[in-house]
């Protein structure tokens, strides 16, 4: 499931614009190949046997991916701007929801807040600068 949602991003940021969508896809794919090495570990640990994990991991990722996209972007590609904005915004906290927030769990309480204050601050610079 969690492939398929980011397969629906790329299509979502490409439908935004290409520079978008480039950007995007990098840094997925740079996040895709570990958790393709993490599936096929735990598949391992689990009692798959070798040839059965890669198999599965492949299947996890590298299908489920392109599926997402293909099966989103006829929709995707028939939005209105508002809703595309929107759809955007949920997809950028969703990514930082499911692939920060584990790692933001375990700092320090203190350093937390910072972080939160220092992520709305960029946030609020990134819509300020677009505005004009």
């Amino acid at each position: 499931l969690h492939s398929f949602i980011d397969g629906m991003i790329y299509s979502l940021t490409f439908d935004v614009s290409v520079k978008m969508g480039v950007v995007t896809a990098i840094g997925m794919v740079l996040h895709e190949f570990p958790e393709g090495i993490i599936t096929y570990s735990l598949m391992l640990r689990g009692g798959f046997a070798e040839r059965r994990a890669a198999q599965l991991a492949f299947l996890a990722a590298a299908i489920t991916t392109p599926l997402g996209m293909l099966v989103s972007y006829p929709v995707i590609t028939h939005l209105d701007n508002e809703t595309l904005g929107a759809l955007l915004a949920v997809s950028l906290i969703y990514v930082g929801a499911s692939h920060r927030l584990p790692f933001a769990e375990r700092e320090p309480q203190r350093y937390s807040l910072l972080a939160l204050a220092a992520g709305i601050s960029v946030a609020a610079g990134i819509i300020f600068t677009n505005s004009f």
